[in-house]
C-alpha cells in the first residue's frame, strides 16, 4: 500500500490514535518474538494456505436492504477520487466512481466506460466512450465529461494521479463518443493506468459548480458507479445507496444500502465481526484471524494480491549504500518465519521486488526468472557472514537504522530484522514511532533524516510491472526514497516500446538487476488478501480488487 505522492499512509497500515512507543514495549515484543521463534515453522492453516486461495466468494441469491462494512484504516479525509489514494477512500469510492478501463479481480484490464481504443501512431490514443451511461442525477455521461476529467489531472497540481499524465500533451473531445490523447513521447504504460483513478470519470458540471468542496461531507461526488453517495456522518460512517439506473446489468447489485464504518481498533473490529454488528471487511486484523477462522458467525476467505511487505533503502550514503551489506542482511532475515509467525501464515517469501499478481504482460518471463532464484526464505547466516567479511570494517561498523510504525505486526517484523542483523554482526538500531506519524518518514526527507531502512506494505496502481517499478525504482518515483537511478534508461526504453514481448524482456532485465543489487527495495513477503463475510452476505471478491473495482456490486444475501 503506497501513499506515493502524499503522506496518506498507503505505505503502511495506519492505526490512528496509537500512542508513542516505549523501550519496555519494544523489549516485550523482542521476548515474544524470541519465544515464537520466527524460525519458519509450518504456515497457519486456513484462509492463507495456497490451496484455499479464491478469486470470488460464492454468489449471493437474495436482496439485502442494508449492510455495515468496516474500512479498517479509519475515516477518510475526502471521497474526491482525484485525491483518493489509500485503502479507506478507495474501498468506498471504487463502488461509486468508475474508470475508463477496469482492473478485475483476476488482475486483467478490460473496457469499462471506454469500450475500445486505438493507437494510430506512437503518440496518440483514441478512446471510444460508452453510450447509455448516466450520472446519478440521470444526466448522460458524455465525451466532454471524460475529456474534462482527464484534463483535471493535468491542471490540478494537488491531485494524486497527475504524475501518470507526465507524458500527456493534450486531451480533447474529437467526436460525439470519442476522446483523443496526444502524448509528448510514446508511453505504453499510460493506457493501462486508465484502469486506476487516472481514468476516473466525474460529472464536469458538478465539479465546476462545487469546486474544492467536492468530496466533503456536505457535497460528496457525482459519478456513474453502481452505488451513489448518500451521506457522511463525521466520525461515524459514510453511506452509499444502490443506483438503479446503473448501466452494467451484469453486476448483481443485490444490496440496497451500505454504511461504511471507520473502526481502527483491532479488538473492536474483531468483536464487531464476530457479533454480526459488522457484516464484512477486507483485511481483518491479523491478531483476530484465529478467532475468525474458528467462528460460525461468518467465513474468512483469502485471495491473491499484489501486496508486498518489505524494506525500502532510504539512505544510500550509509552502510546500506554497500551492495554486499544489503545482500548479507537480506540473506540473514528469516522471511519464512516472518510470513508464518508475524503474518499468521498469510505471507510467503517473494522472489523478486515485484510480486506475481502484478507481473501483468511480463508474467511468462518474470515467472521463469523468479523460479530460478526463488528460496523458501530460510535465513542463511553462515553465507551472510562470509559475504559480510569482505566488506571494509569501517562500513560494517556503521550504524544501520530501521524505522517501523508502532503496531504489533510491524514491530515484530522490525525485531526479526534486528535479530538477523545482530546475528551477522551489524550495528543495527530499531526505532519504533507512532503509527499516526509514520508516513512522514516515508515522504518527508526532513523527518527521515539519515534513516537507513523503512518498512512498507506496498501495492501498485495496476497489475503492471512497469507501474510498480516506476514508483519504486526510477528517478522521481514517489516510493524511491534513496534516489536510485540504476534502471532509468531501461525503464524509459520499456515504457516507449510498443512490442509487448520486447517490453517484457526489458522488465525481466530490470528485475534481475534490482534483485542482484538488492536495491532500492528488498524482496520481502508477498501477502494474500483476506475478506470476512458475516452469515448474511456473500459474493465479494476475495482477491485484492477493492481499491478500484466495484466489489460491493457482487454482494448478495444468503437467506440467513
Amino acid at each position: 500500500m503506497t501513499a506515493r505522492h502524499r503522506p496518506r499512509g498507503r505505505g503502511f497500515l495506519a492505526t490512528p490514535g496509537a500512542s508513542a512507543t516505549g523501550t519496555a514495549l519494544a523489549l516485550t515484543l523482542a521476548l515474544t518474538f524470541g519465544l515464537t521463534g520466527c524460525t519458519g515453522g509450518a504456515a497457519v492453516g486456513g484462509a492463507g494456505s495456497a490451496a484455499s486461495l479464491t478469486t470470488f466468494t460464492p454468489p449471493g441469491t437474495g436482496t439485502v436492504e442494508k449492510i455495515t462494512w468496516n474500512v479498517f484504516q479509519g475515516e477518510p479525509q475526502t471521497v474526491d477520487p482525484f485525491h483518493a489514494a489509500d485503502y479507506t477512500p478507495n474501498m468506498i469510492n471504487s463502488n461509486m466512481c468508475e474508470t475508463l478501463f477496469v482492473q478485475t479481480p483476476d488482475f486483467t484490464i478490460k473496457p469499462n466506460l471506454a469500450t475500445s481504443y486505438t493507437n494510430p501512431d506512437p503518440k496518440t490514443w483514441v478512446y471510444r466512450i460508452r453510450s447509455g451511461v448516466t450520472f446519478w442525477d440521470g444526466s448522460p455521461m458524455t465525451a466532454e465529461d471524460v475529456a474534462w476529467s482527464m484534463n483535471h489531472h493535468l491542471t490540478d497540481a494537488t491531485g494524486f494521479y497527475g504524475y501518470l499524465y507526465r507524458n500527456v500533451d493534450s486531451v480533447t473531445r474529437t467526436g460525439e463518443d470519442e476522446v483523443t490523447v496526444k502524448l509528448k513521447r510514446p508511453d505504453y504504460l499510460f493506457n493501462d493506468e486508465l484502469a486506476s483513478y487516472a481514468g476516473v470519470v466525474v460529472q464536469k458540471e458538478f465539479y465546476e459548480r462545487h469546486g474544492k468542496k467536492v468530496g466533503t461531507p456536505d457535497v460528496g461526488v457525482m459519478c456513474t458507479g453502481p452505488y451513489k453517495y448518500a451521506g457522511w456522518k463525521r466520525g461515524q460512517s459514510i453511506s452509499a445507496s444502490r443506483y438503479d439506473g446503473y448501466w452494467n446489468s451484469e453486476l448483481p447489485l443485490k444490496v440496497k444500502n451500505i454504511d461504511f464504518t471507520f473502526l481502527t481498533d483491532d479488538s473492536a473490529i474483531t468483536s464487531g465481526l464476530l457479533s454480526g454488528q459488522i457484516d464484512g471487511t477486507y483485511q481483518p486484523p491479523t491478531a483476530g484471524l484465529p478467532l475468525l477462522r474458528a467462528s460460525t458467525a461468518g467465513r474468512l476467505y483469502s485471495g491473491p494480491a499484489p501486496l508486498a511487505v518489505t524494506l525500502v533503502v532510504a539512505n544510500p550514503k550509509g552502510a546500506m549504500g554497500n551492495a554486499d551489506v544489503r545482500r548479507a542482511l537480506q540473506m540473514a532475515i528469516d522471511w519464512k518465519g516472518i510470513g508464518s509467525q508475524v503474518y499468521a501464515g498469510e505471507g510467503t517469501p517473494a522472489a523478486l521486488q515485484t510480486v506475481p499478481a502484478a507481473y501483468g504482460f511480463a508474467k511468462a518471463g518474470l515467472t521463469a526468472y523468479a523460479d530460478t532464484v526463488r528460496t523458501d526464505g530460510t535465513p542463511r547466516i553462515k553465507e551472510a557472514k562470509k559475504l559480510l567479511a569482505t566488506v571494509p570494517a569501517a562500513v560494517r561498523s556503521q550504524r544501520i537504522s530501521l524505522v517501523v510504525p508502532q503496531q504489533a505486526e510491524t514491530q515484530q517484523l522490525g525485531i526479526g530484522v534486528k535479530d538477523a542483523a545482530d546475528k551477522i554482526g551489524l550495528n543495527f538500531q530499531l526505532d519504533v514511532v507512532p503509527a499516526t506519524g509514520y508516513s512522514n518518514y516515508l515522504y518527508d526527507p526532513a523527518t527521515r533524516g539519515g534513516t537507513d531502512l523503512l518498512y512498507t506494505q506496498f501495492w501498485p496502481n495496476i497489475p503492471n510491472p512497469l507501474d510498480w517499478l516506476g514508483i519504486t525504482a526510477v528517478t522521481g518515483g514517489s516510493f524511491n526514497q534513496s534516489g536510485y537511478s540504476g534502471i532509468d534508461a531501461l525503464y524509459t526504453e520499456a515504457v516507449g516500446t510498443k512490442d509487448e514481448t520486447a517490453r517484457a524482456k526489458l522488465v525481466v532485465r530490470m528485475e534481475r538487476q534490482l534483485r542482484e543489487e538488492t536495491n532500492p527495495m528488498f524482496p520481502g513477503i508477498q501477502l494474500t488478501n483476506d475478506v470476512w463475510l458475516g452469515n448474511r452476505v456473500t459474493g465479494a471478491p476475495a482477491a485484492f480488487a477493492f481499491v478500484y473495482y466495484p466489489w460491493a456490486a457482487h454482494l448478495g444475501g444468503t437467506g440467513r
